[in-house]
């Protein structure tokens, strides 16, 4: 759903569930919990609701995501170096 709402922009409920086998109320719960999230905002015109996306909160989380792989990344690479120098170590007579 979120892939359809960045790539298409704003869509419907009956938009949003077409791509899936699943029954409206099931499309209903899911798309409740993308509001509930904040990652789907609702806009009602008259009988017509239309989500979009929110791309603050995924944005937010890639930053995180990146601050915390490149950390990872270079404790492993430090670890790694680590235990190299160290199997170097032992080798030596």
């Amino acid at each position: 759903m979120l892939a359809k709402l960045a790539t298409d922009g704003a869509c419907t409920a009956g938009e949003l569930g077409s791509p899936f086998e699943s029954a409206q109320p099931t499309i209903s719960r899911h798309i409740k919990v993308l509001e509930k999230a904040g990652l789907v905002q609702r806009e009602i015109d008259g009988r017509v609701h239309r989500f979009r996306l929110v791309r603050r909160p995924l944005d937010e989380a890639e930053t995180w995501i990146k601050r915390h792989t490149q950390f990872w990344e270079s404790t492993l690479e430090r670890l790694e170096g680590f235990v190299r120098n160290s199997n170097e170590t032992k080798d030596r007579p």
